[in-house]
């Protein structure tokens, strides 16, 4: 099936969100942009400001959402930030699910995360249901209640009103349109950040041996434009590689794509101190099953090397 006459995209301005313009760039009949300042983003046919929903005139019969607007928080405040990040978040939820309902918009696409997942979990299955009585990692307690949340009101206005949601739950992105600020970006931009510096180490912070399912923002776009192919499906499936590298190695590989490999400093959390969750893998299969025709994933040296043409041109 073809892509929607429409498509509301919801943090046209963020990370993601850019990625998804430029995906959807030249594709779909009409992009429109939802940020909060109203600002025009490169690929959107129309910014509205989230505030002014309201003056968008009548859309198409066929109109799609795509939901990946969020609080911006920063790896340097995020444990600071809990209270700001669940309110928010839940205040953009609720606002995307009344624009679809006012607009009788029965297709959203909507950013979840990996953290939903239990802390317990060996592996991050989609394939099994959640145990919302089984916590979160408690220092992002707030932040993944916020991505449940978004499940579940999907789940309520699917069964209430008919709307389909497709929430991917993403792992740890990396890609263009990041933050050029080193000490806030996430982690494998970081990295390739911290490659193009002066530095005669390069230093890892926490601990090295940490392994994370990275994943090329380039390939979340794809997921997200590919799944507006589809109708009448509602599900929660993860975004992901489907597999692991380790902190240690993703420095390496950072350094490689920038050509400026040099010793490796690390600073490991003391024994005993509160690391986080030392190893995330999360499983890929059903995404491949729902979108069969989804090209494959950029492996981490391919998509580092792309981040980093993007990264130059944005720092000249």
């Amino acid at each position: 099936m073809s892509l929607p006459d429409a498509v509301i995209l919801f943090g046209a301005s963020g990370f993601i969100g850019r990625n998804i313009a430029e995906a959807l760039r030249g594709r779909a009949e009409l992009l429109v942009g939802v940020n909060a300042s109203g600002r025009a983003v490169p690929g959107c046919d129309r910014v509205v400001a989230a505030a002014d929903l309201a003056s968008l005139p009548a859309l198409p019969a066929r109109t799609a959402i795509i939901h990946v607007a969020a609080f911006r928080y920063f790896a340097s405040r995020f444990g600071k930030q809990q209270a700001e990040i669940l309110s928010a978040n839940l205040g953009l939820t609720d606002l995307v699910y009344r624009f679809a309902l006012e607009r009788g918009i029965t297709e959203i696409r909507a950013a979840s995360s990996a953290a939903v997942y239990p802390a317990g979990w060996a592996v991050q299955d989609d394939a099994l249901p959640l145990d919302l009585n089984a916590w979160p990692h408690e220092g992002e307690a707030a932040y993944a209640w916020s991505k449940r949340w978004g499940e579940i009101a999907a789940e309520l206005w699917h069964r209430r009103a008919g709307v389909n949601t497709i929430s991917f739950r993403l792992t740890n992105p990396y890609g263009p349109f990041d933050t050029l600020d080193e000490a806030e970006a996430h982690v494998a931009t970081a990295f390739l950040l911290r490659a193009l510096g002066d530095a005669p180490e390069f230093e890892v912070r926490g601990d090295p041996e940490a392994e994370r399912d990275f994943l090329f923002a380039g390939d979340i776009a794809a997921t997200f434009v590919e799944s507006l192919t589809l109708q009448g499906v509602q599900a929660a499936v993860n975004c992901a590689a489907g597999e692991t590298t380790r902190v240690i190695d993703l420095a390496h590989a950072a350094m490689r794509a920038a050509g400026r490999e040099r010793p490796v400093r690390t600073n490991p959390p003391p024994p005993g101190a509160n690391a986080g969750v030392k190893v995330r893998r999360a499983t890929a299969a059903r995404l491949r099953q729902l979108l069969p025709g989804l090209p494959p994933f950029q492996g981490l040296e391919a998509g580092l090397r792309r981040t980093l043409d993007w990264y130059r041109d944005a720092l000249r």
